[in-house]
């Protein structure tokens, strides 16, 4: 099950002896590690129900106990195992004989990066419990799912147009989105409607200009101009997580325009399938500059990036973002 499907009304799933919560959106991990505690503990102390051991240097054996132990303060307990990736390899066989047979007082819940479904004890686990996986969801789904989480946890009505723009402004990172909501319910008060005009005045109108006019420069072969405003940017206190994931939703429509127009439908077209509105000509010219196989690889240096900012690089962000640029700055090659 996806985290956007779980995360709409986790008391509808019914609760199972163990979970795997996997995927690297920090956001879903969170918030899904938090509502399978809520659904499992309700009203008990959770400091009293709740156990969280590291991955790392966790033992099997304290683990094990840990979850069969029967509770004194709650009805049942959960068993985080955080970073869990280690210990799923390093214990593989003895979780493949746990999960066929878990315990009934208290409920494990592995949180791991990778969870591949090939493998015995996914196949496993999706018997006796449940998987949640925490990637980042298609534009499509994530904003009627913003839609819904909007009205649900900040009782705003938000517009469906309005969410679109939010995500063309913000990016796909959900954590990001999810704050900029917040921030708007507040704005919009006892009106509680977020319309498309709002999103437009509020929310980093100046900001994303200037994160446009990055791309703009260095996807054109300007560089030098592209770091002199990623400097700027990130003096104002700008997060080069949030910057790469409002970067990321424009380069991923100019791969898209660039893949389509490689099958030889004409660029007016390509723009409108790709959902871009406005500055066509600028995406000739991007296309024109990157060249075909810088276009084709710009999912793949897109997500080296977002890697690299969450922990896969000892490289300052500033430095990986830094690389990005200058990577789509170069004279094309092809």
């Amino acid at each position: 099950m996806h985290a956007i499907d779980f995360l709409k009304d986790p008391s509808k799933v019914p609760v199972k002896p163990v979970y795997a919560v996997f995927g690297d959106d920090v956001y879903l991990r969170r918030e899904s590690l938090a509502s399978i505690r809520r659904l499992i503990l309700h009203g008990d102390d959770e400091e009293m129900g709740l156990t969280r051991f590291a991955g790392e240097h966790a033992s099997l054996a304290d683990v094990i106990d840990e979850v069969r132990t029967v509770p004194i303060f709650a009805k049942r307990k959960v068993v985080i195992v955080d970073g869990a990736d280690p210990f799923v390899t390093a214990h593989r066989k003895e979780l493949e004989a746990y999960v066929e047979h878990p315990s009934t007082a208290g409920v494990l819940v592995l949180a791991v990066k990778l969870w591949p479904s090939n493998t015995k004890l996914a196949k496993n686990l999706e018997k006796a419990g449940l998987s949640i996986e925490c990637k980042g969801p298609s534009e499509k789904v994530l904003g009627a799912w913003l839609v819904h989480m909007a009205k649900t946890r900040s009782e705003v009505r938000l517009d469906s147009d309005a969410a679109s723009l939010l995500i063309e402004l913000v990016g796909t990172e959900v954590g990001l989105l999810i704050s900029e909501i917040e921030k708007l319910a507040v704005f919009v008060g006892a009106q509680a409607r977020i319309q498309r005009d709002v999103v437009a005045r509020m929310v980093g109108a100046g900001r994303i200009e200037d994160v446009w006019n990055v791309l703009t420069a260095t996807t054109t072969g300007r560089g030098e101009v592209a770091l002199d405003l990623l400097d700027r940017l990130l003096g104002a206190g700008e997060h080069p997580i949030g910057l790469l994931a409002a970067m990321s939703a424009s380069l991923r429509k100019v791969h898209h325009a660039g893949q389509l127009r490689r099958n030889r439908m004409p660029l007016d077209n390509a723009c409108e399938e790709a959902g871009i509105k406005f500055g066509r000509d600028k995406v000739r010219l991007q296309h024109a500059h990157l060249g075909p196989r810088r276009v084709d690889q710009l999912p793949r240096l897109l997500l080296q990036a977002d890697l690299d900012l969450k922990g896969a690089s000892n490289l300052p962000p500033r430095v990986v973002i830094e690389k990005l640029l200058i990577e789509l700055a170069r004279p094309r090659q092809d």
